[in-house]
C-alpha cells in the first residue's frame, strides 16, 4: 500500500473521511479503529491504532459461549477508548510530544458524484449527489461494480428517447440518445423510489420499445424461505404468513400449490392449516 493510500484509510477509519483544509486538519491523528463480531454473538474485537500505540482488544468467554448483545462497537470499542486515553496520559507522551501526519503530496481534495464515483458537468443529471471526498494521485476510480451488472458498460447505458421522452429501441434517431447511469439492480429495492431504474429510465414506447430491457432488481420473496416446516400452535386453526415481493416490475400474481390466487400486489398473506 502506497504512502497516500495509507493516509486515507487511516483518516477515514479515525472517522476523518470529510476532506478538510490542511490548515483544520489535525496533524496528529485521532485513534483509528475497526471492529469485529463472530457468527454467533462469541467473540467481539476492536483494533486501533493511535500516534504511537497499536492496540487489540478482544472480549468474550474462554469457553466460546454466546453473548448475546456482544458485539465490537458496544463491548470492546469502550474498552479500546479507555486505553488509547491511558496511553495519551503517561508522562512519556507528553514529554515527547506526537508525531505528526502531515498530508501527503499524492492526497488531494476533489468532488466526485453518486453513484458513478467520478466528477460530472454541472447540471449533468446523472450526478445525483455531489460528495467531497480524498483522491489519491488525482485518480477518480469509477463505482466498484457487481457480477453480472450491465454486461461491460457498468452503471453507464445508452438511452434512446423519442419525442414523447419514452425511451424506444433503434427506430429512433441516435441523436436523440444520452447516456445514464444507476446503481446495480440488486440494490434498486433499497434505493428511494425517485432513484430506482423505472424512475430514472421512464416509460418505453409501445409503438418502439427498446430492442434489450435493462436489468431490474431479481424478484425475491420473502416472509418464508424454500424447505421451511411451519408448525401451527394448538390453540389455533391455522397460521397466517405474512408474505411480500421486492425487486422485479410489472403486475404480481400469487399461487399456491399451482393455484392463483385473488389477490394481486406485491404483498399477499397465506393461511397454513
Amino acid at each position: 500500500m502506497s504512502p497516500g493510500a495509507a493516509w486515507i484509510v487511516r483518516r477515514i477509519l479515525a472517522g476523518e473521511a470529510q476532506p478538510v483544509p490542511d490548515a483544520s486538519l489535525p496533524q496528529a491523528v485521532p485513534l483509528a479503529w475497526k471492529t469485529g463480531t463472530s457468527y454467533g454473538y462469541r467473540d467481539a474485537w476492536a483494533v486501533g491504532l493511535n500516534a504511537r500505540y497499536l492496540i487489540g482488544i478482544w472480549t468474550g468467554r474462554p469457553d466460546g459461549t454466546p453473548v448475546v448483545g456482544l458485539f465490537g462497537f458496544a463491548s470492546a470499542v469502550p474498552l479500546l477508548n479507555q486505553v488509547n486515553n491511558l496511553l495519551l496520559a503517561r508522562p512519556a507522551m507528553s514529554r515527547g510530544g506526537l508525531p505528526s501526519d502531515p498530508r501527503p503530496a499524492t492526497v488531494s481534495q476533489g468532488t466526485i458524484c453518486w453513484p458513478g464515483g467520478q466528477d460530472l458537468p454541472a447540471g449533468d443529471s446523472n450526478c445525483r449527489r455531489r460528495l467531497a471526498s480524498w483522491l489519491l494521485d488525482a485518480s477518480q476510480p469509477p463505482t466498484l461494480l457487481l457480477p453480472g451488472q450491465e454486461s461491460v458498460r457498468g452503471i453507464r447505458f445508452p438511452v434512446w428517447r423519442n419525442e414523447h421522452g419514452e425511451r424506444g429501441g433503434g427506430g429512433l434517431s441516435r441523436r436523440s440518445g444520452k447516456p445514464g447511469r444507476s446503481l446495480a439492480a440488486a440494490l434498486d429495492p433499497w434505493l428511494p423510489a425517485s432513484e430506482r431504474r423505472r424512475a430514472r429510465l421512464g416509460p418505453a414506447s409501445e409503438s418502439c420499445p427498446p430492442l434489450q430491457t435493462q436489468n431490474t432488481a431479481p424478484l425475491v420473496l420473502s416472509g418464508i424461505r424454500d424447505g421451511a416446516v411451519i408448525k401451527r400452535l394448538r390453540v389455533r386453526r391455522a397460521v397466517m404468513l405474512p408474505l411480500q415481493t421486492s425487486g422485479g416490475e410489472g403486475r404480481r400474481w400469487w399461487f399456491i400449490n399451482g393455484e392463483p390466487l385473488e389477490a394481486a400486489g406485491a404483498k399477499n398473506h397465506a393461511n397454513a392449516g
